[in-house]
């Protein structure tokens, strides 16, 4: 199936999602706080979920996403330790962008920019 390389972006969004199943709308609104900047783009979004879902790091469940619990340790293994969360971040970052990873299945994110675009309209 290939293998998967993140990016920068892709780390903050990871490390953005809470923990329990969360809808696209929780995802971004973290994101922004954590962030303190603007909604990832729909390609950015999009981008992130399909590598995640492919690397077994997103779990789908219904019409939320889901770290998976081993992977959400090791995204936030640095929180006891780091000053603050963009510390944290900034620590998983380091270790992640730009490593291969190995696909292990060929989901995708069947969000579409419509429908991504009709959430950030309501977070307005």
């Amino acid at each position: 199936m290939g293998s998967i390389q993140f990016n920068a972006r892709d780390a903050e969004l990871l490390y953005s999602f809470p923990k329990p199943a969360s809808d696209v709308a929780t995802i971004v609104r973290c994101f922004v706080f954590l962030n303190r900047a603007a909604p990832p783009s729909f390609g950015e979004f999009a981008s992130c979920l399909t590598k995640g879902l492919r690397a077994g790091i997103i779990r789908e469940e219904g019409e939320r996403f889901v770290i998976d619990d081993d992977w959400y340790g090791r995204i936030h293994m640095a929180d006891a330790t780091a000053e603050n969360e963009i510390e944290s971040m900034l620590e998983f970052e380091s270790r992640f962008v730009g490593v291969d990873f190995d696909a292990t299945t060929d989901a995708a994110c069947a969000l579409t920019e419509g429908e991504y675009e009709s959430v950030l309209a309501k977070l307005r």
